[in-house]
């Protein structure tokens, strides 16, 4: 996948699965999210995400096994207690 593909999906998902969820509630009733605190959330975000589509679409063949090992384990022991995930509408088209 392209360098300029991969950042604007990052920044989609960004804002499509944290930026334009509960957290902007969040953050405009001042709950606990100052504008600092949602520029530094934003920026560590859309890195990660950008890393783990770079990773899975161009990432060498050492980090695509990584980043596959890295999902079987928390697949394996983070979130089990979790309710099950449902789709979301947020598709604006």
């Amino acid at each position: 996948m392209d360098e300029c593909t991969l950042q604007a999906l990052s920044r989609a998902m960004t804002h499509l699965i944290f930026r334009n969820g509960v957290v902007e509630s969040l953050h405009a009733d001042g709950a606990c999210l100052d504008n600092e605190t949602m520029k530094k959330l934003n920026r560590d975000i859309n890195n990660r995400l950008y890393t783990l589509l770079f990773v899975w679409f161009n990432g060498t063949d050492v980090e695509v096994d990584r980043l596959a090992r890295t999902l079987s384990l928390l697949a394996r022991f983070y979130g089990k207690e979790w309710d099950k995930a449902k789709r979301v509408d947020f598709l604006v088209l």
